[in-house]
């Protein structure tokens, strides 16, 4: 079948027959492999039930392939399923090795997996994947596991973990379907399944010639459900302008990628090209990224220049995530780097990251640590007070994140004057929502009340919460049980509404919290009162504990509260 005047072409063929008629390959420009464990076992259940039911043939649906460099062709759309039932061949052709049956599996791996190379006497892929997995691909499981290569690479990034995990599913999937069956018929139920994925698990394999581009075309297409997320069609838009430079443009998004799934997934991946976006060109919504990219982005040199900047900032982005054993920022010292700790991996402020990161790289010393600062003073009462949203804080932080980069905005005194009206809480404000805030993350919880105790001991640094040079192990203990208990008197609607707040909350030694656990107050504040910790002590001082006494506690602290977090 053929569409005319385009030069496309369209037949059905068993995915299997694809693998083992062509060399293909996974261009630059696609994703790496994305396919999670349900969607392997979907496939797997899906192909296991059509050949019980004799359902032949099976279909698996599209294809898109166009000729590409050499004599292999180009996979546009199809990857996951072509690898995935790479991973399935090779997991059987593994275990006919186990039982003995070699001929069959150096057969299945010479017209489904590798093909030898006599000029460099290595072997080579017949699905190649992208730069990130293929090496992967091919040496922990195109490879037999008798070669013993397999424990030499481990899955370090997010797409070779899924690889791996493929592989096991695979694996464990062969000796399910196997288990019924005695030695010598194992191996005939595995041809059957060779036989199927060749024949009878059909795609229909769309050719497309060489000048229809098929890097616009993948933006338009699904692989069995896997929609082109906004990093795929960023990656593929940028690949599409690189021309004779994507070589050059491919090694950096693969360093970029790498840099940053040290520290996240392919979510933050997202939120990074977004925040650094945002760094040069303002505030934007992640709806917007992409279309916004397309516009700006018209040529060669630009596509190069943005990705060549976004591999060049990935490792500062990352050590927001560590800032305190990162070995970048050389001028920022331990105490700062404490500030930006608490604000990212304690406080989990998103909306601040590409102002921090602005801020790291434009201003000196002493700017950068009384930005840090102030941003922690506010990122704490934006969480108990709010802003307005996180729509207007993104946008704020944003538009100065720009505004720094750009070099109008050199100051944290500057970075006050523009944020203050409108968005910053007052006073007031900050201590009547302290005073009636639930916590509900302990880490949190942990924070505040440590901060709370260290102004109380007078210390000079209370906002540290001890994050540098605390020598307490403390546990967050719950002062109302957080169960219900016969020991505690207390209706359970009322109970649900206060055992969150924190003044319900004090900080006790791990063996003195897991001892109380949901005993009455009444043995509880002997415990307490003997604490060194002077708010423990106090909540020990109380006769009884209900929710007056949890109200009036928590308004104390939170008078102590807005002289450790001012604006």
């Amino acid at each position: 079948m053929s569409a005319k005047g385009l030069g496309i072409t369209a037949h059905d063929v068993g995915i299997g027959a694809t693998i083992n008629h062509n060399l293909l390959m996974v261009p630059p420009n696609q994703r790496s492999y994305a396919w999670e464990g349900s969607h392997v076992e979907t496939l797997f259940e899906d192909l296991s039930g059509a050949i019980q039911a004799g359902d032949q043939p099976y279909f698996l649906g599209t294809l898109v392939l166009t000729q590409g460099a050499g004599d292999r062709l180009e996979v546009a759309d199809g990857q996951q399923r072509l690898a995935t039932t790479s991973i399935l061949i090779a997991a059987i052709r593994d275990f006919l090795e186990e039982i003995g049956e070699k001929r069959a599996a150096d057969k299945y791996t010479s017209d489904f997996l590798l093909i030898y190379d006599e000029i460099s006497s290595e072997n080579t892929p017949k699905l190649q994947m992208n730069y990130e997995d293929n090496n992967f691909f091919l040496n922990q499981i195109l490879i037999t596991a008798s070669e013993g290569t397999r424990m030499a690479i481990e899955p370090t990034i997010s797409s070779h973990k899924r690889l791996y995990l493929a592989a096991r599913i695979a694996r464990q999937h062969v000796i399910d379907v196997t288990s019924q069956f005695g030695k010598s018929d194992k191996a005939k139920e595995l041809y059957k399944w060779i036989k199927f994925l060749k024949d009878s698990a059909v795609v229909i394999a769309i050719r497309v010639p060489d000048h229809i581009n098929a890097y616009t075309m993948f933006e338009t297409l699904n692989d069995r459900g896997l929609r082109a997320s906004q990093t795929d069609i960023l990656k593929n838009f940028l690949f599409g302008k690189a021309q004779d430079r994507l070589t050059e443009i491919q090694m950096k998004w693969s360093s970029m990628t790498a840099t940053i799934e040290t520290v996240g997934d392919e979510n933050l991946l997202l939120t990074y090209l977004r925040h650094h976006w945002t760094l040069t060109n303002g505030y934007t919504a992640e709806r917007e990224l992409a279309s916004l990219v397309k516009e700006k982005v018209t040529g060669r040199q630009q596509a190069v220049n943005e990705v060549v900047v976004l591999d060049d900032l990935s490792s500062d982005y990352s050590g927001l995530f560590n800032p305190i054993e990162y070995n970048g920022w050389k001028n920022v010292d331990k105490k700062t780097r404490s500030y930006i700790s608490i604000i990212t991996t304690i406080l989990s402020i998103e909306q601040i990251l590409p102002l921090l990161l602005a801020i790291l790289n434009r201003f000196d010393t002493a700017q950068i640590k009384a930005s840090a600062k102030m941003l922690l003073f506010w990122s704490v009462r934006f969480l108990v007070a709010g802003s307005g949203g996180g729509g207007p804080l993104d946008r704020a932080y944003g538009q100065l994140a720009k505004e720094v980069w750009d070099g109008s905005v050199k100051t944290a005194a500057q970075i006050r004057e523009r944020v203050r009206a409108g968005i910053l809480r007052t006073d007031a404000e900050f201590v009547q929502a302290f005073s009636k805030a639930r916590v509900t993350k302990t880490n949190l919880a942990r924070y505040y009340l440590r901060s709370l105790e260290l102004y109380k001991q007078d210390d000079r640094t209370p906002e540290l919460g001890g994050v540098i040079d605390d020598s307490y192990t403390l546990n967050v203990e719950h002062v109302m049980p957080q169960r219900e208990s016969p020991d505690w008197n207390i209706p359970e609607q009322t109970a649900q509404q206060f055992r969150k707040r924190l003044g319900n909350m004090v900080l006790l030694s791990p063996t003195e919290n897991v001892k109380l656990g949901t005993k009455p107050f009444k043995e509880k504040r002997k415990v307490y009162a003997q604490s060194p910790l002077l708010l423990t002590q106090s909540v020990g001082g109380y006769r009884d504990w209900g929710p007056t006494h949890i109200d009036e506690w928590q308004e104390q602290l939170a008078e102590l509260a807005v002289k450790i977090w001012s604006a």
